[in-house]
């Protein structure tokens, strides 16, 4: 059986929710910044360190691809503002209405366990 939440497969186009989408970029931003931050006085070191410098940029490219893609199988993405508020309206209206009709069966259903 295949696993639909591959986050590392940018053609996975299975739907996401916001909790699966990686945006966990601190970790790599310090790193960067820790690095440039670093005073070498070794040209060898200095030269090694802007090599990993550069190494961190590239991972913290790709992770933004990444969560590019992932962001763009989020469900509803794909609606503007007023689609969203339009589709919220119109569920919170659904559910004002299946309230109701709740409400209407318990009073019938108290209604009728008073008469036995």
């Amino acid at each position: 059986m295949e696993n639909n939440t591959d986050h590392s497969d940018p053609n996975n186009f299975s739907p996401l929710t916001v909790q699966e989408v990686d945006v966990d970029f601190l970790p790599i931003v310090y790193e960067i910044i820790r690095s440039v931050e670093r005073d070498f006085h070794d040209n060898s070191a200095k030269a090694r360190e802007s090599q990993d410098c550069s190494l961190k940029v590239l991972e913290l490219q790709k992770k933004f691809d990444i969560a590019r893609s992932q962001i763009r199988r989020l469900p509803g993405i794909e609606y503007n503002k007023q689609d969203q508020l339009k589709q919220f309206e119109i569920l919170r209206t659904q559910l004002r209405l299946k309230r109701e009709l709740l409400q209407k069966y318990r009073n019938m259903c108290s209604f009728e366990t008073s008469f036995k």
